[in-house]
Parts: structure tokens; sequence; C-alpha cells
């Protein structure tokens, strides 16, 4: 059990680049946490900002701030700070969100006590520049034949920064720099093929600021072309590029309903998307009125 304020064995990994405006809200979130880390790493992938002036003013006895010359790429830096973990659980986090404050906590005590899960997402509020600016929330599966069959569809069936896992298995699987901006389905994707255990909360345990430079609110045609790439390598599946199309599309007009502000365009954009994939669109009035 990880009781309040108690120090949780688990490694915070968190890969920063110019994020240095939003460091101080995410680090006071994992202050603010009811339970603490082992460690928080930040590894900072080269910023030209003043991203590192902001983390030398914190002295935390768990904070590990590593510094790389150059900037080797998102998911290059990652895998820095995994091989640098002591942490029995890794948790993963972007440094322009927020821990929501029992995150840490209800994590650790659920893989503590189910052995047999490896790794656990949640749910997440998504706010614009300031927390009080909610634009809405994901629903993503719960349990664990749900999660896999949404990888096997070339879906996430997990939150990226979500996560909190065995040490053992990022070590094992590490991210690929090749596949950014989809390292997160691969990653995800090797490992539920290989055997790997995954199950989430329906909690929101993760606030996801939306930005101009937030990968949340940008989806170029690549990264779902990519994705199915990818789908079609780890499960050895043949993707149509209609289907690639279709569902590019669909999520390209759902997001901009999500973060529209003008209800008459998130009314426009929400059918336009549902023209592509009505059923995501059922799905969500379907969740709206339980």
């Amino acid at each position: 059990m990880c009781s309040k304020k108690e120090i949780c064995d688990v490694s915070i990994v968190c890969a920063n680049y110019n994020n240095g405006k939003y460091l101080d809200e995410f680090i006071s979130s994992v202050i603010n946490s009811s339970a603490l880390p082992k460690e928080l790493i930040i590894i900072d992938d080269g910023s030209t900002d003043e991203s590192l002036k902001i983390l030398s003013r914190y002295n935390l006895p768990y904070l590990k701030v590593i510094a790389l010359k150059s900037n080797v790429g998102f998911a290059n830096a990652l895998n820095v700070g995994i091989k640098e973990t002591t942490g029995k659980y890794i948790l993963r986090v972007d440094p322009d969100d927020i821990l929501e404050k029992t995150r840490i906590a209800k994590q650790y005590t659920f893989l503590e006590k189910n052995s047999d899960i490896d790794i656990t997402g949640s749910n997440v509020t998504y706010f614009n520049e300031k927390l009080e600016s909610v634009v809405g929330s994901s629903n993503f599966p719960q349990k664990y034949e749900s999660i896999y069959k949404r990888y096997i569809k070339g879906e996430h069936g997990l939150l990226h920064g979500t996560v909190m896992g065995k040490s053992l298995f990022f070590k094992k699987y590490l991210y690929c720099q090749s596949n950014v901006p989809a390292e997160d389905y691969d990653i995800f994707s090797r490992m539920i093929k290989d055997g790997v255990k995954a199950q989430s909360f329906p909690d929101k345990l993760t606030f996801v600021r939306i930005h101009q430079n937030s990968v949340s609110n940008a989806l170029p045609f690549s990264t779902i072309k990519k994705t199915y790439a990818l789908r079609d390598k780890i499960f050895k599946t043949k993707t149509s590029f209609f289907l690639v199309v279709i569902n590019y599309l669909s999520l390209k007009y759902y997001r901009k309903y999500y973060f529209e502000k003008n209800n008459f365009k998130r009314v426009l954009f929400l059918g336009i998307s549902g023209l592509f994939r009505p059923d995501k669109v059922i799905k969500k009035f379907l969740n709206d009125f339980r």
C-alpha cells in the first residue's frame, strides 16, 4: 500500500524540450500529490528556452535532471531516462501536463495489489492553456481484452501520458525514435502482442494541456499512416489505404470538435467525423448519457 505522502517505488520519466513555461505547474502537481515518487527524472532534450534555469531552482531529493547537450529526439530522450530509473514502476507523463493529486498513489496501489497486471492507464481531462478552461475528457477502455482489440485495430488502447507500468518491460522494449510520433502505439503494441497485461482506470488521473505545440492538438496524415504501418508490421495485418484515410478524417474532425470553442462549428465537426466513423460518434453519445 502507498499511504499519504509515503514515497512510492515509482520513477516518473519525463522528456522536456522547450516546455519551460509549464514546468513549475507540472512539478507543483508532483509535489502536491497525495503520495510522492521515488524519483522524478526529467530529461532535458537540448532545450533552447529557460527550462534548465527553471529546473535548477528546485532542491527536491527525488528530482534528477539529465541535461542532454543536443536534441536527440523525444523517444531517444525517454530511453535515456528509462535506463536511469531504479523504481519498480515507471510513470510516464509530459512536462506540459498536470498530475491529478491521487494518480501516483492510485496506480501504484493498484499494481501492487494486482501482480498479474503489468501496466495501467487512465482517462484524462483535456484543457486549454489554463486549467480552468476544460474542453473535454477521454473515454479509453478499461479491460485488457478491449485494450488488446484496440491495438490490433490500429487504435490506441492506452493514452501515453497516463501509464504506469513495471519498469522491466519499459527497459526491455524501449522506444523507437524512427517511429515518432507513433512511438507510443509502437511500444505498447509490441508489449501487448508479447503478452504484457494492461488494464485502465475509468478515473481521469491526468490533466492534458492542449496548446499550439502539443501532440494532442495536431494530427498529420503521416502519423495515422505510420500507425497503421506499425499495426501491419507488428500484428501481421494488411490495412487498406482507404481505411487509413477514413480513420484519419474521422479523427481529424473529432479533434476539431473537441478543441473548437464555437458551438456551431463543434456540431459541424462532430457531424463530419460521424460520416466517416458513425460507430465512434454513437459510442460517444452512449457514454455521455450513462
